[in-house]
């Protein structure tokens, strides 16, 4: 991933040469160009170990504010990583704390329409949904107190089916006495999320107990998947599907 996003900024800076480089008469200009590459490459494979790290120490959970904070950080870390090298190894002068800022705005800014939706593409399609059989421990009980007054509900956690998110409320499934029970609350998925650790989220609108899952359907443009003491499917979104096909072939 980072080795086609510096190769796709390393052509525009050479053949497309933004920013009048074709003026700039450096010697070995197309190498120092090509370095800039390198300024994308680390930023990137360094960010990678510590997103590693978050995502473990967060019981393996991914959410969109660490995704949005990650991307934040990732480009003014890559912009002011080329600032360096612009000013070392491409132009051979001083660095200057008070310019950086205004580098980075002159400069980096101007890349952000071509480089993040590139960025957030490559994320999205070269990463991996990974299901894990969870650990339910004894007793374990969800409570849910929801936004508006006097809601509150509880279950066992082993006990939860489904969630299904409907506007500023979320639907949730569960089990009492061997038989699903249905209850409205003013709540978010994201928030179930918390709450419910042995929770997986195959769809925006969808929170499924793993355990309760009985068999997938479809491909992974158009998937659903069976859920135990549900009558209806529950749709999958393609980057949840093969995650949950392979859950279902490994699981114990």
């Amino acid at each position: 991933m980072s080795g086609i996003l510096a190769a796709i900024i390393v052509f525009i800076l050479i053949f497309l040469q933004p920013f009048d480089t074709y003026s700039n008469d450096t010697p070995y200009k197309s190498l120092k160009l090509i370095g800039y590459g390198l300024c994308i490459i680390f930023p990137i494979l360094l960010l990678h170990f510590l997103e590693e790290y978050w995502f473990k120490k967060n019981n393996e959970k991914w959410f969109l504010f660490q995704e949005l904070f990650v991307l934040t950080i990732g480009f003014f870390f890559i912009a002011i990583l080329c600032y360096f090298y612009n000013t070392y190894v491409v132009n051979d002068l001083e660095v200057n704390s008070g310019y950086i800022l205004q580098w980075v705005g002159e400069f980096g800014v101007p890349f952000i329409p071509i480089f993040m939706p590139l960025w957030i593409y490559l994320r999205f399609r070269f990463s991996k949904v990974v299901i894990k059989p969870s650990l339910i421990k004894n007793q374990s009980v969800v409570n849910i107190k929801g936004n508006n007054q006097d809601e509150v509900l509880s279950f066992p956690e082993q006990d939860f089916v489904m969630a299904k998110a409907q506007a500023n409320y979320v639907d949730i499934y569960y089990l009492k006495e061997n038989k699903i029970k249905k209850e409205m609350i003013r709540y978010t998925i994201s928030g179930l999320l918390e709450l419910i650790p042995s929770a997986q989220q195959i769809h925006r609108s969808y929170l499924v107990n793993p355990a309760m899952i009985s068999d997938i359907k479809g491909n992974t443009r158009k998937g659903t998947v069976e859920l135990k003491h549900m009558v209806d499917s529950v749709p999958i979104s393609p980057k949840h599907f093969i995650g949950v096909q392979k859950y279902l072939q490994t699981r114990p």
